[in-house]
């Protein structure tokens, strides 16, 4: 089975003890994060946690680890470890400035799919060609470290023409788009809102931070059941005939696109 990335969960990599509550968490599957999360002098800790987990665990389709940047020293010490482990369902990769850096994350673990943080100005710049590399398998876009290199802020009508154009460089090439986390968590009012409007430009899901922010983003993302309903009438009249018409509106491809994602996210 392939991982579902719309839902991810980060949990420490130093704090083995959570990866399984991580994994029941309600998350469509668990990010075992040996970057931010964990304390440079934890690193080598972190690293040997997150091999005995995939080396013991059952299941790991819903299991991914976030590495260091590829290009550091203890990026090159996680890619290492990964080759050597059991595979994960998927790698994510942070501050990739471009394609090649797939490439060369591919060349020490293989066909892995790679979820690929766009948070820094070079990554937008490229995040076209970085969705067409191989293997990978979403792109996320990363708001906080791209407003810390811009000089700017990270607040939602800022944001916005570097989250559309991460979602269309996405969509260009087939891939999932996911929506950075939300920093807040003791207030569910806001992951909430922030997933609402990452899902009304069209973004896939939204990572998490938190166990917390699972109930109000996945309601956030998850279509009313009059959407569905009409969704359902949009896809058997198209099954009826060509062209299509519903209530005195000519159903068009796109129409049906848009009604086929409705009921995708509402049998997730």
């Amino acid at each position: 089975m392939a991982l579902d990335p719309s839902l991810l969960l980060f949990v420490p990599a130093d704090r083995p003890e959570r990866f399984g509550k991580a994994l029941g968490s309600g998350a469509t599957g668990a990010i075992l994060d040996l970057e931010d999360a964990v304390s440079p002098d934890r690193k080598a800790y972190a690293r040997e946690q997150v091999q005995a987990f995939l080396d013991a665990y059952d299941d790991l389709a819903h299991v991914a680890v976030r590495i260091n940047p590829a290009d550091t020293p203890d990026g090159r010490h996680d890619l290492a470890m990964l080759a050597g482990a059991r595979r994960p369902g998927a790698l994510v990769v942070p501050k990739v400035g471009e394609a090649g850096d797939c490439g060369r994350v591919s060349d020490v673990v293989g066909d892995l799919p790679q979820i690929v943080l766009i948070e820094s100005a070079r990554g937008l710049a490229h995040c076209e060609t970085i969705a067409l590399a191989p293997h990978v398998l979403a792109l996320a876009f990363g708001p906080y470290d791209l407003a810390a290199e811009l000089g700017g802020v990270t607040d939602v009508d800022v944001m916005l023409p570097h989250r559309a154009r991460v979602l269309v460089a996405a969509r260009a090439a087939a891939r999932w788009a996911i929506d950075g986390p939300s920093r807040e968590y003791g207030d569910p009012s806001i992951p909430a809102r922030d997933a609402d409007h990452a899902r009304r430009l069209g973004y896939d899901g939204k990572l998490l931070i938190h166990p917390s922010q699972i109930a109000p983003v996945r309601a956030a993302f998850a279509p009313s059941a009059e959407d569905v309903a009409y969704a359902r009438r949009i896809v058997a009249a198209a099954q009826r005939s060509n062209p299509a018409v519903l209530d005195g509106t000519m159903i068009d491809p796109p129409i049906i696109i848009a009604a086929e994602r409705i009921l995708r996210r509402a049998e997730g």
